[in-house]
Formats: structure tokens, sequence, C-alpha cells
């Protein structure tokens, strides 16, 4: 049960890609020469699914061995928090939503 990034961007509905805000990668358990790649991949992930998120909905995407956690507010501010399979859901949603307040 590890978490391994969590963003927070601004999603406009007019712009092409969420503007990111802040994030925290966790890459301590990757190789030294992966760690670029993965973040890459994680910054990819955060703005493709918070740019398919509605306004106001929450939703998991599952990618290999990890899920994407998803939350979009009504006002624009999105999360995504990218953890392994074995991290409950209900978890990630709350904790996306008290990192949004």
């Amino acid at each position: 049960m590890k978490g391994i990034s969590i963003s927070i961007c601004r999603v406009k509905p007019d712009t092409a890609n969420p503007t990111i805000v802040t994030f925290a990668h966790d890459m301590s358990s990757f190789g030294y020469f992966q760690r670029g790649t993965v973040r890459e991949m994680v910054t990819f992930f955060a703005r493709t699914f918070l740019k398919r998120t509605p306004h106001g909905k929450r939703q998991r995407v599952a990618h290999e061995e990890y899920l994407c956690h998803c939350y979009v507010r009504v006002d624009g501010l999105g999360a995504c928090f990218v953890a392994d399979k074995e991290y409950p859901a209900r978890v990630a949603f709350t904790r996306l939503s008290r990192l949004l307040e």
C-alpha cells in the first residue's frame, strides 16, 4: 500500500491541458535511471485524466499495477493521486478532498 504521486491542477474547460499548481512525488521505490521516466508518466496521467474528469466528479483509472484517483471540484480545482492497487479508494478520495480544501 504505497502512494506514488499527488498533483494539484487548475482545470479549465477552454484550455488543452490542466495547469499543474503543485505536485509531490515519492520515487524511492524506483531505480535511479527509472525515476525521470516515472515522473513524466505520472505528470502525463495527472493532466490527461483530470482533463477528462467532469467538474464535480471523481474517477479511478487503472494502469498496469497502479490506480489513478482523480477528483475535480466544481470550481475547476482538481487533484490526482497515483497509488498501487492495494491502496483503498475511500482513503485516497478522502485525502484528495481534504487536500483541495
